[in-house]
């Protein structure tokens, strides 16, 4: 779409407004005689440059931070003999004497060393390089100290974790890396980290950006759910990054789409080492149920090795007299795991005969086998054109891949009535004798792939920096396990009638049932098994396209107080598209022996075993229950299509080719202004950011009921009842277009006071939008003529606003540590709600008269909610303690989080705890994650009890270059107890969830 003339205009006098402003900043000041000190500052323990070390003049308020490739730069230095100082914390300060003549600009070159080296000799070398004596380096304590010295200098209110930090992560799953840090909830898909929440926000509330710019990230099973918008990590790595900034308040030059801040995943810099570097690692991957090299049955009916391998490479180096500057990055990780629940159903219905609070109809067990694929390859060049120029581009590849045979056998007891109890319900009951058996095999193969570029430039002159570059980003993520791995996508749930049987567990909150057959047909064999109707594929897509530039300037100014002016402009473009067609894909078996027991000659050789869940089921014969082999079916269905018969209803055909299809699209033209001032000791930022958003939603334009009926087609509801008549009513006109848009201010700001050199207080606000989720910005238009109603979607919806506020105190420890309080408060207006409406009030301008009939859509509402809490951070590395303790690192935080309304999926409470010990070449670590009852629905009658996962890990330095590692996750195996409160009824155990523990091994080495 081209840029609205509206846009345009506001952005030019955005623009002109911001000259009018650093206009007196820019004139010429009367200055004594002045030099330049510039330099780079390295750690030779390491071989990286040092971003963000402290660089000062004593006796002046100069002060500068190094950049990421360990640079730096102090003008306006008086004439004469500079008293350089600088700081990195764990490191040991260094001063240094730096001649400075007027008009020219002196090198000095840093060496830093941790303070845990002895000095030898302090000075100086020949060549001007200050010089102390080498050291051996703990990698978590130089993570903390780059983590604590990057938040530390931001001036947003954030969290920064370095990719070292928290041991080995074999799987390379970033969520699983962040469960760590405060105000940060993590949304679970059968044990595995899809989204992240901060601070009481769902995932489509927050932004992830890779280096600073968006990142296209598409699910397939969302597609146009509530929270499409979300980013999902399945296909992100942490092999390729150097660091992740959690941003709690964000500032004016960043995108505002973010009411519970962003989430930044920085990429390794090519300059940011000295000279080449190789790092390699190989790991196995191994579930802690499956401790064999065998292959043996999952997670579908072949065999599959249970212990995979996986492992990375990374070469960096540089080129041309160190101008040019590369990082290359693969990774690949393989991991089987089974995921289990026990699921219960209950009648709460009591009756003056039957006063029991609660009864059990139902339990169902799923065993979900999984195996997981993930890959990455990224290339980051760096070019030094010229002293001023600087070009870089990075390339980037991700892959996942899920296999995923989720196996349900659900146990239906019968009616209330008819259900025989012990003592207590809940723990002993004997089902009706017309109760049931199902099993239904569900293959999940889900392949998922993003191809990331991204060029840019940066041009220094001076105090100006001028910056510009563009985003590709495609994320493309679809299901099809029958072209995968041939197998059909389910088998249409076969079950088996007046089956009776004894269920029994140990307690309340236990996954233990025995369930053993007591009459009927023997559920271990599929003779007597219905064979109904089954989705031969599955038919969801989704693909996410986002095309981005933008030019920022950055200049530096001392007329009165030393600022830093920022301004910039942005374009990006977003394409979403979505499919769900699986209902076109159903079939019955009408081949040989069609019908009761079709499936019986192709059992699955998989032993449905709930042993994980400490459950057993037996059958009349002593065997478990009848499953059917979903690879041989997707055989039968590939190699003899004749014997398979469509299933295909109109209600089908519309859910597949009409209902659930999307295409939207949406530019997004910004433009910024920002200044950060430094006056003593206080810092304060002040910006401003206007977005324009222009909407487009391609949508069907179907004929009405009126004209379907005239066409000789019936229809019911305004939609036509059969097939032709839907391909009438929708294809026999072209979609149309429909459009929309909205503009926003959002100013943000933040002070920044330090009290003393370890003291510091800080105060945030950012103001910014969520917009609407494509579910109700695109859809299908129901006109119905009985009812006098129509159900529509709303191109013109505006987004939900947020007003974001924080505070935060922190005291800075030496040699690395912090201890924070932070205070925030996020109220979240326009919240998005559906309700009716007059065609008029909707805004309907179409040619049938529609003024009688009443609009539902989703409009912007009146309500808002308002989330409040604290964090306390506290991480220290316990150096300065005598032997042996010398090598601890502590780390621990609490969350508190308060909505004025329940906000399902916020946890009130939680808590984080770690230890880590080095001694000589043996370095161990283990961490804690607490998170109290979490409210699952509004009413907060379905809740997740208080669960304790441990962590631990740990390596062994074999030599110089070679270090073995291992890492296990949930090794106490904790389980999810989804709990359910009826009334004043006790709360029962719903579901009980088990994903057990995982184990990588790992040798890694360093050239």
């Amino acid at each position: 779409m081209p840029m609205p003339f509206r846009s345009l205009r506001r952005l030019l006098s955005f623009a002109a407004a911001c000259t009018a402003l650093l206009a007196p900043a820019l004139l010429p000041a009367q200055t004594p005689a002045t030099g330049t000190i510039t330099g780079r500052i390295i750690n030779p323990a390491t071989g990286e440059y040092v971003r963000n070390a402290e660089v000062s003049i004593r006796g002046t308020d100069l002060t500068a931070i190094s950049e990421d490739d360990g640079t730096y730069r102090l003008a306006g230095v008086p004439a004469g003999d500079a008293a350089l100082q600088v700081n990195y914390t764990g490191s040991t300060p260094v001063s240094v004497t730096v001649p400075v003549r007027a008009g020219e600009e002196s090198r000095r070159d840093i060496e830093l060393f941790s303070a845990l080296a002895r000095p030898a000799a302090p000075g100086t070398g020949k060549d001007g390089v200050l010089r102390l004596e080498a050291f051996t380096v703990s990698g978590e304590r130089e993570g903390n100290a780059k983590a604590i010295m990057e938040q530390r200098q931001s001036m947003n209110i954030t969290n920064t974790v370095a990719s070292d930090t928290f041991g080995d992560m074999g799987e390379g799953n970033i969520g699983d890396f962040l469960r760590n840090l405060p105000g940060i909830d993590l949304e679970l898909t059968q044990g595995e980290v899809r989204n992240v929440r901060l601070r009481g926000l769902g995932s489509e509330y927050n932004a992830v950006t890779i280096d600073g710019v968006s990142l296209a990230s598409s699910d397939a099973n969302r597609g146009a759910a509530g929270d499409a918008r979300g980013f999902s990590f399945e296909q992100v790595s942490l092999g390729s990054m150097d660091s992740i900034e959690v941003s709690k308040t964000i500032s004016a030059d960043v995108d505002a789409n973010a009411p519970a801040g962003t989430i930044n995943l920085k990429t390794r810099h090519a300059f940011s080492r000295s000279g080449r570097r190789i790092t390699a690692q190989a790991n196995l991957t191994a579930f802690a149920d499956e401790w064999h090299f065998r292959k043996t049955y999952g997670p579908d009916d072949a065999r599959h090795y249970k212990i995979n391998p996986g492992g990375s490479i990374e070469y960096s180096d540089v080129f041309l007299n160190k101008r040019l500057g590369t990082v290359f990055n693969l990774s690949e990780s393989n991991l089987y795991s089974e995921n289990a629940r026990s699921i219960v159903t209950y009648n709460y219905t009591a009756t003056a005969t039957d006063p029991r609070p609660a009864v059990p109809t139902a339990v169902a067990f799923l065993h979900a086998p999984r195996l997981n694929r993930r890959s990455t390859v990224s290339l980051k060049t760096d070019f030094k054109a010229t002293d001023q120029l600087a070009l870089s581009l990075l390339l980037m590849y991700n892959y996942a891949s899920l296999y995923n045979l989720q196996r349900t056998t659900t146990f239906n007891a019968g009616t209330r009535a008819n259900i025989a109890t012990g003592a207590d319900p809940l723990t002993s009951f004997v089902s009706a004798a017309n109760g049931s058996v199902s099993s239904n095999p569900n293959v999940v193969v889900k392949p998922g792939q993003t191809y990331t570029v991204v060029p840019r430039f940066e041009y220094k002159v001076g105090a100006l920096l001028i910056e510009g570059r563009f985003v590709g980003s495609e994320s493309t993520s679809w299901y099809n396990p029958l072209a995968r791995q041939g197998s059909v996508n389910n088998a249409g749930s076969p079950s088996l009638s007046n089956v009776q049987f004894r269920a029994e567990r140990s307690s309340l909150i236990s996954s233990d049932w025995k369930i053993t057959q007591i009459g009927g047909p023997d559920f271990s064999s599929g003779e007597r098994y219905s064979a109904g109707v089954f989705n031969a594929n599955d038919g969801r897509y989704g693909r996410t396209r986002i095309f981005s530039g933008d030019l920022q300037a950055t200049y530096r100014t001392n007329r009165f107080l030393p600022v830093v002016w920022k301004a910039g402009l942005k374009r990006k473009h977003e394409v979403r598209d979505f499919l769900l067609d699986t209902e076109s894909k159903r079939y019955t078996y009408t081949g040989p022996g069609a019908g009761t027991g079709a499936l019986a000659g192709i059992p699955s050789p998989y032993r449905f075993d709930p042993d994980s869940l400490h459950a057993r089921i037996t059958s009349l014969s002593g065997g478990t229950v009848f499953y059917p082999n979903a690879l041989a079916l997707g055989r039968l269905f590939l190699e003899r299509p004749e014997y398979f018969t469509q299933s295909l209803t109109a209600t089908n055909y519309y859910n597949a080719f009409i209902g659930n299809v999307r295409h939207y699209e949406e530019d997004i033209t910004a433009g910024f202004f920002m200044g950060t001032a430094s006056i003593g000791r206080a810092i304060v930022r002040a910006g401003l950011r206007y977005e324009d958003t222009a909407t487009d939603a391609l949508e069907w334009d179907p004929r009405s009921a009126a004209e379907v009926r005239a066409a000789g087609f019936t229809e019911a509801n305004g939609r036509a009842t059969t097939i032709p008549g839907l391909q009438y009513q929708f294809f026999s006109q072209p979609r149309i277009h429909r459009e929309g848009g909205y503009d926003n201010w959002f100013p943000s700001g933040s002070f920044k006071y330090r009290f003393t050199r370890n003291l510091d207080l800080h105060f945030g606000y950012s103001s910014t939008i969520r917009r609407p989720t494509i579910r109700d910005l695109a859809g299908v238009w129901v006109v119905d003529d009985d009812s006098l109603t129509v159900s529509a979607p709303n191109p013109r919806l505006k987004p939900e606003t947020s007003d974001n506020y924080a505070v935060r105190l922190a005291y800075y420890f030496e040699p690395v540590g912090l201890f924070a309080l932070n205070l925030f408060e996020n109220t979240v207006q326009s919240l998005h709600r559906t309700t009716q409406m007059t065609a008029a009030e909707y805004g309907y301008t179409g040619d049938d008269d529609l003024s009688a009939y009443r609009f539902t859509t989703v409009t912007a509402s009146e309500e808002e909610v308002r989330i409040r809490g604290l964090e306390f951070e506290y991480n220290q590395s316990l150096s300065f303690l005598p032997r042996p303790f010398k090598g601890l690192n502590v780390r621990a935080s609490y969350t508190r989080s308060y909505s004025s309304v329940i906000t399902p999926s916020m946890s009130p409470h939680g808590a984080n705890a770690g230890l880590n010990y080095s001694w000589g070449r043996f370095n161990v670590y283990t961490s804690v994650n607490w998170r109290d009852d979490t409210p699952l629905n509004t009413a907060g009658t379905s809740y997740n009890r208080h669960r304790a996962t441990l962590d631990l890990g740990g390596s062994i330095r074999l030599s110089n270059r070679f270090t073995l590692t291992y890492n296990g996750r949930n090794v106490r195996s904790e389980p999810v107890i989804t709990m359910q409160q009826n009334g004043a009824n006790p709360a029962v155990a719903q579901t009980i969830e088990r994903t057990g523990t995982i184990w990588s091994f790992g040798l890694r080495g360093v050239w």
